[in-house]
């Protein structure tokens, strides 16, 4: 997505150090057994997430839209397998994975594809496996927003009601909380970060 290839140092720059997200990833990282596989959708530059999970000896699959995001992964967390696609575009039977994580690219997407790519999650996770999301706290499905001046449209949900989209999906909530951000430039967001997992 061009909007991306134009923001991908800015964006690195300004959400790349977001505590919450490298807590949850950590957490994640440590309850994996050694070498787990795991794929990062909307893996943008590779920073934090990429770079956390192989840091920790995981095998990292990312699938980015953005080839610019996709440079500077690259260059930055070589340890890791970056794809070029679309991520609501992969296949059913992509792969199986001991964890997926999607931090704040699931928002990116219209309702219905969030719950069509909720789907596709369920069958590439492992039994057992986890999911790690990041969203931004408010209701609402293609709203037109400006994302660091550039016009995009994105979704969100409110925390219980993505603690239900998500059980409605086959997956159950392990821990979810809501928490307020503030990016290097600019004002405090409310972000939700969910930990949940395929039953065994």
């Amino acid at each position: 997505m061009e909007v991306f290839d134009q923001l991908a140092e800015q964006y690195q720059g300004e959400h790349s150090h977001n505590p919450f997200q490298a807590a949850l990833i950590e957490r994640i990282a440590a309850l994996l057994p050694a070498g787990a596989s795991v794929l990062d959708l909307g893996c943008g530059t590779g920073v934090p997430t990429a770079q956390i999970l192989t840091g920790s000896d995981h095998r990292v699959v990312g699938v980015d839209i953005s080839e610019g995001m996709l440079r500077l992964a690259r260059e930055q967390v070589p340890a890791a397998e970056f794809v070029h696609a679309d991520f609501k575009d992969l296949a059913d039977d992509f792969g199986q994975f001991e964890a997926v994580t999607a931090f704040f690219s699931l928002l990116m997407l219209s309702k219905a594809d969030i719950e069509r790519t909720l789907d596709k999650v369920a069958g590439w996770l492992k039994p057992g496996g986890y999911l790690g999301v990041g969203m931004v706290n408010f209701d609402g499905d293609s709203l037109p927003f400006d994302f660091m001046g550039v016009p995009v449209t994105v979704s969100g949900y409110l925390q219980d009601d993505l603690t239900a989209v998500l059980e409605a999906h086959g997956l159950k909530v392990v821990s979810i909380e809501t928490v307020a951000f503030t990016p290097a430039d600019g004002p405090e967001e409310s972000q939700i970060f969910a930990l949940a997992q395929r039953p065994l």
